[in-house]
């Protein structure tokens, strides 16, 4: 992934999780980051995140993507901020404890001790919002509103770029 000299965006990405409808585990959380500029139909990324495959536990993966705007299952994107230094929030991301064994452990706890860390770090971003609280209700609600407007019903618009929330403008940038 190309930096270029330009901020990459980070957003925090909550994904649609099929086997629990009851929250705090509605959702499967992840940290995507791709390039400032989006015009081309494919935009490559990587998602960071932890997983919990059968019988392996939990582990962190970086996974590159072929296109941030699209990946399988993704909701909405909220942009937190913008990338300083690539090399040390993937060593912050690389940092965060992965816990097994614990049933109230999950993939929004490992986010959520990302986003402190990348606070408590305060070199690997620039201009942010690293507030948990604020970052996860932001999400919640704009994944909700989306959801009651009908957006993940149609087919045709599930394909489209995924709708996006920037916290530094408190504005939508993708619908």
């Amino acid at each position: 992934m190309e930096n270029a000299g330009k901020p990459s965006p980070v957003t925090i990405s909550p994904y649609q999780k099929f086997n629990s409808h009851i929250p705090p585990a509605r959702y499967h959380w992840a940290f995507l980051v791709g390039p400032k500029t989006e015009k081309d139909a494919e935009v490559p990324g990587k998602r960071y995140h932890v997983k919990n495959p059968i019988n392996r536990g939990w582990v962190y993966e970086e996974l590159e993507l072929r296109n941030v705007r699209t990946t399988d299952n993704l909701l909405v994107r909220v942009l937190i901020g913008k990338v300083a230094d690539l090399e040390r929030l993937e060593n912050v991301f690389r940092s965060v404890p992965v816990v097994q064994n614990d049933p109230n452990w999950r993939c929004r706890t490992w986010t959520r001790h990302a986003v402190e860390a990348l606070a408590a770090d305060g070199k690997a971003m620039g201009t942010s919002v690293l507030d948990w609280q604020k970052i996860e209700d932001t999400a919640k609600w704009y994944a909700g509103e989306k959801a009651d407007a009908g957006r993940f019903r149609d087919a045709d618009l599930i394909r489209m770029p995924k709708p996006t929330w920037d916290m530094l403008k408190n504005k939508e940038t993708v619908p």
